[in-house]
């Protein structure tokens, strides 16, 4: 008697296990277990940059207590020092232009400009090296990350001809070749509860621990995690209260996460949210 109950009972929870998993989207790509590891609704600092960051568009970590900041229109990166809460210096790199995001990779600074050409120097130097990454006509960027698993340069078009597809291009610092290597139809963003259409990355990072991508959308105000292939982990809606217009995404090497929105009117301002595991 108590081996077929043992028997119903095991039969009932393999039920339940299936009710949970037909209950999901078809080919969401969400694993039920994963769990972000920040609490996006409080952030942990926050911090107002200077008017010349009133625009700010792009994120990346430098220093300890330091960030490496760009804004739209003037070829400028901004070293923030979170600890002081102010700007510490200053590097140009030409006139004006529209600039989307930084990285910082190996003592090279680069600059992404919204056509796709990336800006390399280092800092106080006054060679600036440009390169197109010749990505398809008519693509608009705004995300850049850097992977060092692969040493690659991540790029995430906002906007382009791409047959209802979200993509994101790579960049090889050794070879300069383009590749893309990252594919998603808009259905499968909507089959996961994500409208596809208004999913336009914005920034883009990948997590120093795990290795996950972080795509951050300020047209519907989303972030978006996926592994380097490109498999839906999860999606975290971004209250547009909190996240005005976020641009820039960043991560310190301990896994800290920082998100800069831009003034849209007000001051600019960076969160920080810290790693929790």
């Amino acid at each position: 008697m108590k081996h077929l109950l043992w028997i119903g009972l095991w039969i009932l929870t393999l039920g339940c296990r299936s009710r949970q998993t037909a209950g999901q989207p078809a080919d969401a790509g969400l694993p039920a277990a994963y769990r972000i590891p920040y609490q996006l609704t409080a952030p942990d600092q926050r911090y107002t940059v200077p008017p010349a960051l009133t625009e700010i568009s792009g994120l990346a970590y430098y220093k300890n207590d330091q960030l490496l900041c760009v804004e739209d229109e003037k070829a400028v990166v901004y070293v923030y020092d979170t600890r002081r809460k102010q700007v510490i210096e200053e590097f140009g790199f030409g006139g004006f232009g529209d600039f989307e995001d930084v990285a910082w990779v190996t003592g090279n600074i680069y600059v992404l400009e919204s056509d796709g050409t990336l800006f390399r120097f280092k800092p106080g130097s006054t060679e600036i090296g440009r390169t197109g990454t010749d990505l398809p006509a008519n693509t608009e960027v705004e995300g850049l990350g850097y992977e060092p698993a692969t040493n690659r340069l991540l790029l995430a078009p906002k906007d382009g001809k791409f047959g209802g597809e979200k993509r994101i291009y790579s960049f090889d610092l050794r070879t300069k070749t383009v590749y893309k290597v990252w594919v998603m139809a808009e259905s499968r963003l909507d089959e996961a509860g994500i409208d596809g259409k208004a999913f336009k990355p914005s920034g883009l990072a990948v997590h120093p621990i795990s290795g996950d991508w972080y795509l951050l959308s300020s047209t519907g105000k989303r972030l978006l995690v996926t592994n380097a292939k490109g498999e839906l982990l999860t999606s975290v809606p971004l209250d547009p209260k909190q996240f005005r217009q976020p641009e820039g995404i960043c991560f310190a090497p301990n896994g800290d996460l920082y998100i800069a929105s831009e003034g849209d009117g007000k001051s600019g301002y960076i969160l920080k949210f810290l790693y929790r595991q």
